[in-house]
């Protein structure tokens, strides 16, 4: 009996998770597995503080602070028959998003910059992702509107 409240336990807590998953979450942990894939998954912690630092570094670092998780996707190694399927199903789950335009990012690279909606005056999460390198990034928080906007001039 105890064996079976324990499993229930584990199954329930698994399926808290994965309801908690926004749809670009959900994409890119479902290519976890796959050859020639990484993903990182953070919720605080050192690997937070060095994502923190990169992003600081980057055009978006007025939000660097504002980043609660993160959830990063590189398949720089993967197939292009991998890669092929995880663009359309990656312009599939963007549909959900709003699209905020084509910016600068990192070494000159240009990335395709989208949040998710308005609530609140705020954008819960930010999404990059890079074309050229195919590489995907969620980026979890409170990111206001008018701080948004100041970027963007």
């Amino acid at each position: 009996m105890k064996r079976f409240v324990i499993i229930m336990i584990s199954v329930l807590a698994v399926s808290v998770t994965a309801l908690a998953q926004t749809p670009i979450e959900k994409l890119i942990t479902s290519y976890d597995d796959l050859h020639g894939v990484k993903v990182y998954d953070t919720k605080g912690g050192p690997l937070m503080a060095l994502i923190r630092s990169n992003i600081r570094k980057s055009p978006m670092k007025p939000l660097a602070d504002d980043v609660e998780e993160a959830t990063i996707l590189m398949m720089k190694k993967a197939s292009d028959q991998s890669k092929s399927k995880f663009l359309s199903s990656l312009r599939t789950a963007l549909k959900s998003y709003q699209f905020y335009g084509r910016k600068p990012g990192v070494e000159g690279n240009i990335v395709e910059v989208y949040g998710s909606p308005v609530k609140d005056g705020a954008v819960a999460e930010l999404i990059i992702f890079n074309p050229e390198i195919y590489s995907l990034f969620s980026l979890r928080g409170s990111y206001s509107v008018a701080e948004l906007k100041a970027m963007d001039k």
